[in-house]
């Protein structure tokens, strides 16, 4: 299951898919988003695990640029009930280090997020994935 998600100049801005190969949601964004983009992606990607119920979550944000920490609020009340219901439990940020991606993980971290959804910071996509197969192992999950 694969979504892509364009703006205005339709150009792709995020891009989510279910793996069924390591039951994991692998979400991407690219380039800049408006808070509005950032919404709709964001709703789009809640959709893949209502559908799926894979409880781990990986977001790249290694090439995206745009600030969104202080949309971390909007995520906290609007995006965490239903991810919750949704099954996530793990999630893997990735950025790079110094970028806006970075302190949006840290805002993330830092917020009642983390309360329910276990969150890892990274910066490297493979530790990432490694990660979340972890919890896999750990929760006796075998995909």
């Amino acid at each position: 299951m694969l979504k892509e998600i364009k703006n205005v100049f339709v150009r792709t801005y995020y891009r989510i898919e279910y793996k069924s190969r390591t039951h994991i949601v692998e979400a991407t964004w690219y380039g800049t988003a408006t808070k509005q983009d950032l919404k709709q992606a964001i709703i789009a990607g809640l959709e893949v695990h209502e559908r799926t119920s894979c409880a781990y979550r990986l977001n790249d944000n290694t090439d995206f640029s745009g600030p969104w920490a202080d949309s971390v609020t909007w995520i906290a009340e609007e995006w965490l009930p239903r991810a919750y219901a949704s099954g996530i439990r793990y999630l893997a940020h990735i950025a790079r280090p110094g970028s806006f991606g970075e302190s949006a993980g840290e805002a993330v971290l830092s917020s009642k997020i983390s309360s329910q959804i276990e969150v890892g910071l990274f910066t490297s996509r493979a530790v990432a994935i490694d990660w979340l197969l972890a919890k896999q192992r750990e929760n006796d999950y075998t995909p």
